[in-house]
């Protein structure tokens, strides 16, 4: 289609100009989507975030639940074990529930955890989207310098759950879903602790049943 340069005068003329303009600088739905986690690209596939497929994709997804710690390493939890609570950016307590999974693409993964009060129901959730770093056997996981590919679940200040969230056992489920629709799960009984021995009193302080909002803990 040929170019036609007219010459017009006028705020009309202005607002047609700029109008053109936008027109020819947008660019199409090719511009890469979300990756969470803070990894680049995140379109989802091995194509569009330049990682290749964990294990075996065909296969149903075989997944693990770790925690990271105080000490930013992170380890795999089963049932009945204790996890430890820290202080994020944000403040208050959030356990951060990472993954190790295989046979998974793992691209623009949707990561998502829920601790649950056994005795009055009441859930604290959090989700993200994250690309899982690829380990030397064929697994992948959250990357423990990077808090944004863990689910960071709230646990304190404690205004929700029926007991001291220290010391009592909760549920806890993570799930995964692939950006091709596969999903894992995993549900599991484990009891929170206050993870870093220089804030304990803070943290069992704002974890206690019955904590109000503005209460000082020394």
């Amino acid at each position: 289609m040929p170019f036609e340069l007219r010459i017009l005068r006028g705020p009309r003329a202005l607002c047609g100009a700029l109008v053109a303009l936008w027109v020819v600088g947008c660019g199409g739905d090719d511009a890469a989507g979300d990756g969470g986690g803070g990894q680049s690209g995140g379109g989802g596939g091995s194509s569009s975030c330049g990682l290749a497929a964990l294990g075996d994709p065909t296969k149903p997804i075989e997944l693990q639940v770790t925690a990271r710690g105080a000490d930013l390493v992170s380890k795999e939890i089963g049932e009945g074990a204790q996890v430890p609570m820290i202080l994020p950016p944000q403040g208050g307590r959030v356990m951060f529930i990472g993954a190790r999974a295989t046979n998974i693409e793992p691209c623009a993964v949707e990561i998502n955890g829920t601790l649950r009060d056994l005795s009055n129901g009441e859930v604290r959730v959090d989700g993200r989207k994250m690309n899982l770093k690829a380990t030397s056997d064929g697994w992948g996981t959250s990357t423990d310098t990077d808090i944004s590919t863990f689910a960071m679940i709230p646990t304190c200040p404690n205004q929700w759950a029926a007991t001291d969230v220290f010391g009592t056992t909760f549920e806890l489920e993570l799930s995964l879903t692939a950006k091709n629709g596969q999903k894992a799960s995993k549900k599991m009984s484990i009891v929170p602790v206050c993870g870093e021995p220089a804030n304990e009193a803070e943290c069992k302080c704002q974890c206690t049943k019955g904590y109000t909002l503005g209460k000082t803990c020394n």
